[in-house]
């Protein structure tokens, strides 16, 4: 797997809505189609935040700017929607905040203004998702109570770009969306950096991110090969991982109860569609007919 560039931290989403000079312009662009505004960019203050690797160990794709005293925190997912983003995102705005606030501030007694975070996840995903919905740090906690702290992140269904309810208001997020998508159907796992230049090729041929990608072809190249790589990093640990959790419990001695939890389980995987039946019977340790007959 030598091709893979681990290092290189950027993904395509962070540059051409953070890193890249036409950024500023893709951001506004973008939150104005998500949130409904139509600010210009000649009338608004924008300051770029970055805290390296704040989400991620291998590379970044969140993107955050604070727009008029506003904090805004975008983060894009290509896989699943992480439901433990309001966690992950309350960790990221106090990161931040600890950048914006001096540490002698913190201790006087007239109180310190801080932008107001909103916070917004860009799905590019496979999996069936609505198209908008909240993800809230309540539904974390143990029990429902009144307690006072809440943090509520904002999912886009943007897996589509044809159907993508955005695209009328944002040029650049429907030719991102569409680009991702010859990525996905040009990537070939063996000859990763040749597919990623088929995709480019066809892209530009389509008149998707021409000038994004004539400029930085090759350092497109290299935030693919990073991103994929941890896409497939990511798939092989939880695949590990559930197959250490379910040996350690055939080591402890399986119940009636704990086989019937494989069960459901093996049900829900074959449901998601994402392993074979076969594939399923090995991880769980459990025979095809205990949960297919039924599907």
């Amino acid at each position: 797997m030598a091709f893979w560039n681990r290092k290189y931290k950027d993904s395509v989403f962070t540059d051409l809505f953070g890193t890249d000079k036409t950024g500023k312009e893709n951001f506004l662009d973008l939150y104005n189609a998500l949130s409904g505004n139509d600010f210009k960019l000649k009338e608004v203050s924008l300051e770029r935040k970055v805290i390296e690797q704040a989400l991620y160990k291998t590379f970044n794709n969140d993107v955050s700017w604070e727009i008029n005293g506003k904090l805004i925190v975008l983060v894009e997912h290509q896989s699943t929607v992480n439901e433990n983003m309001p966690l992950r995102c309350l960790e990221y705005v106090t990161r931040i905040y600890e950048g914006i606030v001096p540490v002698r501030k913190r201790y006087v007694e007239k109180v310190y203004k801080i932008p107001n975070p909103d916070f917004y996840v860009v799905y590019m995903g496979d999996k069936e998702q609505p198209l908008e919905k909240e993800l809230r740090l309540s539904d974390a906690f143990y029990e429902k109570d009144s307690s006072k702290l809440e943090l509520v992140v904002k999912v886009k269904n943007c897996s589509d770009s044809k159907l993508l309810p955005l695209a009328k208001t944002c040029g650049i997020l429907r030719e991102y969306c569409r680009f991702i998508e010859i990525v996905e159907l040009n990537l070939n796992k063996r000859h990763p950096r040749r597919s990623f230049q088929k995709a480019i090729e066809q892209a530009m041929e389509e008149g998707i991110l021409v000038d994004y990608l004539d400029r930085k072809s090759r350092e497109v190249i290299n935030m693919l090969c990073a991103q994929y790589s941890y896409k497939l990093d990511i798939a092989e640990k939880k695949k590990e991982a559930f197959q250490d959790g379910m040996q350690a419990g055939l080591e402890k001695g399986i119940s009636q109860g704990t086989q019937q939890k494989a069960v459901e389980d093996a049900r829900k995987l074959l449901a998601d569609k994402k392993y074979t039946a076969e594939e399923i019977s090995e991880l769980l340790k459990i025979p095809i007919e205990s949960f297919s007959e039924t599907m």
